[in-house]
């Protein structure tokens, strides 16, 4: 889960996306959601806590506008005398309700149901049940397997607990004791004050071993022990580019702790919207998907290409690599549907930035001539495959790798539509393509060379 929605998640969270109905009364709604912005601005460095007081010590994330947080940074930084936690709570926890429910229903994600006679507060149900049912989805995920959990979803989890509501997911009694115990001090703290149960002290348990959320809290405590400590982006970069070498030699799981700390030095030292976090971000993705870990891969794949389109837009390399990966992923777990779907905003795209005969545009267009093929259109998969093929001769050359790979595929496309003697013309110019250009023992090769015997 990301931190620049933690706010907004936990909101669909609290509300049942068919009918908009929230999952406790509005006063415990509103405080589940003010604890969490508190949350979300001492994990930033903007507040901090004297006792049961919070005061401002920072500033805004460069490049992520935040007009929630904004707003109680402010009221807190004019306050005319010191408050507590609870005053806070009680002044400002309707208020940043209503901002993101607003913030929501721009955003195309829940709607406003007006209040009724007998129903004195309005509904939120999901305009798009898609994104509205997002997050819950991922709660529960890592409610069920906790080696999953990251720092923004422990502290949802934890906050939705604590205000009493125990029936939106199925976590099974004592999480948020454990979560409160991994949390970095002055999150617990937050969450315990304004709790309306009872946050029980623990010690660290062994539950969490392996997740995220112990790699941030580690380096959030070290930033609160010495605000010098952040790593600067020489170092990041470093770092990121071991762990992303080991997904490249087939090590994803050794890459795996990594570049889990390369992206959370980078989240909570340069932010979370900063290229160098998105790309760390992303390749973390990539070796959780590797490493045979799709139900954490996926979702933060997705928050990925959402923050990469949100803050460098969408024809942005990193955006559009973003989108390739997430097509390719929705086509090796056998939904050719979706994956077309994302391929061809892809293809759109670098056809007009790079041309139709670039490398990673054929890539792109032989990842949807794939995905027809695993559709059952053979006619389509040939026809796409055909094309990219003609543009690759053209650019790149007969022996480029990824015109030996579009050749190849077109051959098991036209074999599969019950044209035998195209299939094994192509085959035979993919099998001496590959030889010239990987020689003759490359595992390509002998492939190819197996399909034409076969």
């Amino acid at each position: 889960m990301k931190h620049t929605d933690l706010v907004p998640n936990l909101f669909t969270v609290l509300h049942e996306p068919a009918t908009g109905r929230p999952a406790a009364p509005h006063p415990v709604v509103c405080g589940a959601l003010f604890s969490a912005q508190v949350c979300a601005l001492v994990v930033a460095g903007r507040l901090a806590l004297e006792g049961d007081r919070p005061v401002v010590t920072g500033v805004r994330a460069p490049g992520h506008p935040d007009p929630v947080a904004d707003l109680v940074v402010e009221a807190v930084a004019h306050a005319r005398a010191p408050r507590d936690l609870h005053s806070w709570a009680a002044a400002l926890g309707g208020v940043v309700h209503d901002r993101v429910a607003e913030y929501l229903v721009e955003a195309g994600v829940v709607r406003r149901e007006a209040p009724r006679r007998l129903r004195p507060t309005p509904r939120w149900p999901a305009a798009d049940p898609l994104r509205a049912g997002r997050a819950r989805m991922e709660l529960d995920q890592m409610a069920a397997d906790p080696r999953s959990f990251d720092l923004p979803g422990a502290v949802a989890v934890a906050c939705l607990l604590a205000a009493g509501v125990d029936d939106v997911l199925d976590t099974g009694s004592g999480l948020v004791d454990e979560l409160v115990a991994e949390l970095p001090t002055e999150v617990g703290a937050v969450v315990t004050t304004l709790a309306r149960t009872p946050v029980l002290p623990m010690p660290g348990g062994g539950r969490f071993t392996g997740s995220r959320l112990l790699v941030e809290s580690a380096v959030l405590g070290r930033r609160a022990a010495d605000p010098a400590t952040r790593a600067d982006r020489r170092h990041l970069r470093e770092r990121h580019d071991a762990g992303a070498a080991l997904v490249g030699a087939g090590r994803a799981e050794e890459a795996v702790p990594v570049l889990e700390q390369a992206v959370a030095e980078a989240v909570h030292g340069l932010g979370p919207v900063d290229p160098d976090a998105l790309v760390a971000e992303g390749n973390l993705a990539v070796a959780y998907l590797a490493a045979g870990r799709p139900e954490v891969g996926i979702p933060l794949l997705v928050d990925t290409l959402d923050d990469r389109e949100r803050t460098l837009g969408p024809d942005h390399p990193l955006a559009l690599t973003a989108r390739d990966v997430l097509a390719a992923v929705h086509r090796t777990a056998g939904r050719p549907a979706e994956a077309l779907a994302h391929y061809a905003l892809v293809i759109a795209h670098r056809t007009r930035v790079l041309g139709a005969g670039h490398p990673d545009t054929l890539t792109s267009r032989l990842g949807a001539g794939l995905s027809h093929a695993d559709d059952g259109d053979a006619r389509a998969a040939v026809a796409e495959l055909g094309s990219a093929l003609r543009d690759a001769v053209e650019e790149c050359g007969p022996a480029h790798p990824v015109t030996v790979a579009l050749r190849g595929a077109l051959a098991e496309c036209l074999e599969s539509a019950g044209r035998p003697v195209e299939a094994r013309s192509e085959y035979d110019r993919a099998a001496r393509d590959a030889e010239a250009a990987l020689g003759p023992a490359h595992p390509d090769t002998e492939a190819l060379r197996d399909a034409l015997i076969s």
